[in-house]
């Protein structure tokens, strides 16, 4: 009988294990389901008309900052935030301005005007931020010296990476030009190594306050700020003509807000 029981031993203890996997897998699976419904109910979304004199003042240029504060002020529908976020217009027109990266929306801004920005986002759940982290930021997981050496040895790497990324970049742009042209919307006038450069030049922003951060034990304003946009995923974002109609509405809407 002993014997019996030490043969089958084996077998019933990897049966127990199979068990416990399964149960520990569906633990996972189902702990991972209701972090993306919590992540999901922590969302936004924006649908703003781009529009001249939408600065506080009309000797002011105007922004697209202004404008999302503008069509917030004349209808709160238009710009809805999650609540205790502490995420602001500023956050907002960063993922505007990281989705419609082929174009030049701040320095080129008269360009859209008649255009609207409908943008959907939400936050990301503790796990996509570690994966995103580690694709990102796994450089600036060990300590202050350590980082500047990941930074040294990350360079040259860098040059490779921009070359292999850059044809796909530079794809995608042209796909991008191709469908606004065929949509009547401005077209994208930022080329392939504007935006490397602009890419590479906010990396090394964040190096540089990350090394700061590290030796200080302080975070700066501008990485709180990039952390913010980092910790959010942008759904959605389209650009969009809008009719001389709606904009003849939109604008009498303005005009009697600003008579109050």
């Amino acid at each position: 009988m002993r014997l019996v029981i030490l043969l089958f031993c084996p077998f019933i203890l990897a049966a127990n294990l199979s068990g416990c996997c399964t149960v520990n897998r569906n633990y996972v699976h189902q702990e991972a389901e209701a972090q993306l419904e919590k992540a999901k109910a922590i969302q936004g979304s924006i649908n703003v008309i781009l529009l001249p004199g939408c600065a506080d003042s009309p000797a002011e240029q105007d922004t697209l900052f202004s404008c999302l504060k503008l069509s917030r002020d004349v209808d709160p529908e238009t710009v809805k935030l999650p609540a205790d976020e502490k995420l602001y217009l500023g956050h907002v027109a960063e993922f505007i301005l990281r989705a419609l990266k082929h174009y030049q929306l701040q320095e080129c801004f008269k360009d859209f005007y008649g255009c609207r920005i409908i943008l959907k986002f939400r936050k990301l759940t503790p796990q996509e931020m570690r994966s995103r982290k580690f694709t990102d930021y796994s450089f600036f997981t060990v300590g202050a010296a350590g980082t500047v050496a990941s930074v040294v040895t990350m360079l040259p790497l860098n040059g490779i990476l921009f070359l292999a990324d850059g044809v796909k970049t530079e794809i995608d742009r042209q796909d991008f030009a191709e469908r606004v042209a065929r949509m009547g919307l401005p077209p994208p006038k930022k080329g392939l190594v504007a935006l490397k450069l602009e890419e590479a030049g906010r990396t090394l922003l964040y190096v540089k306050d990350k090394i700061e951060e590290e030796l200080t034990g302080h975070a700066g304003a501008r990485i709180t700020f990039a952390d913010k946009v980092a910790s959010y995923l942008v759904e959605e974002c389209i650009m969009e003509k809008v009719s001389p109609e709606e904009i003849d509405l939109y604008r009498q809407r303005i005009a009697n807000f600003k008579k109050i």
